[in-house]
């Protein structure tokens, strides 16, 4: 069994996105794709340095697009109806494709909906078959107090994420029950801090 390391690891909060300066499209994007652009802009890999097409991703939405669909939903009722700028975003896998652009990442790329704990074992997998040799691991958390409502959740935007790679120089070596993104990141912080 190949070794998998970390290279990398970013937690952003939506206090970070008004200092966020990642191109002219990024202010018209919903929050989710914000969150997972800047957290995958805030591991500081250079993506040119790798072959784009051996680069893949793995998101997961705890909410799906949710919070953009309550969004475009309530938009029926304003003058001109809903955005259709808004409307690209309404679907879970809009934000991968913003980080694929944006990074000109064009390798194999999974969406899940739901919490986080598919995401490294999927793209642990997706490493080991050599179906990638690196691997952007994203954890989206949107909910907007709109969608809140609907839902009974509290709000919440964060979003987590990694940076896999098959035998690099890493943090630490990704282990065979790591599940846990938020945990994950976490604690390489907590280490990263203490050392």
């Amino acid at each position: 069994m190949s070794e998998i390391s970390i290279i990398a690891a970013s937690t952003v909060t939506a206090a970070d996105l008004p200092l966020a300066r990642l191109g002219q499209r990024f202010g018209r994007l919903d929050q989710q794709s914000q969150l997972a652009l800047l957290a995958v802009a805030s591991l500081n890999v250079n993506f040119d340095e790798l072959a784009g097409d051996r680069i893949g991703i793995c998101l997961a939405a705890s909410a799906g697009s949710l919070s953009t669909d309550v969004n475009f939903w309530n938009g029926r009722d304003r003058v001109g109806g809903p955005s259709p700028t808004l409307f690209a975003y309404t679907l879970p896998s809009a934000a991968v494709g913003e980080v694929a652009i944006h990074f000109r990442l064009t390798g194999p790329n999974l969406c899940f909906v739901g919490d986080d704990q598919v995401i490294l074992p999927e793209a642990a997998d997706l490493l080991r078959r050599g179906g990638a040799e690196a691997c952007v691991c994203i954890f989206c958390e949107v909910v907007t107090p709109e969608c809140g409502r609907v839902i009974s959740a509290p709000p919440v935007a964060a979003a987590h994420a990694l940076f896999l790679k098959n035998r690099g120089e890493g943090i630490r070596t990704l282990r065979e029950f790591d599940r846990d993104m938020k945990a994950l990141c976490a604690l390489i912080f907590q280490t990263k801090s203490a050392g």
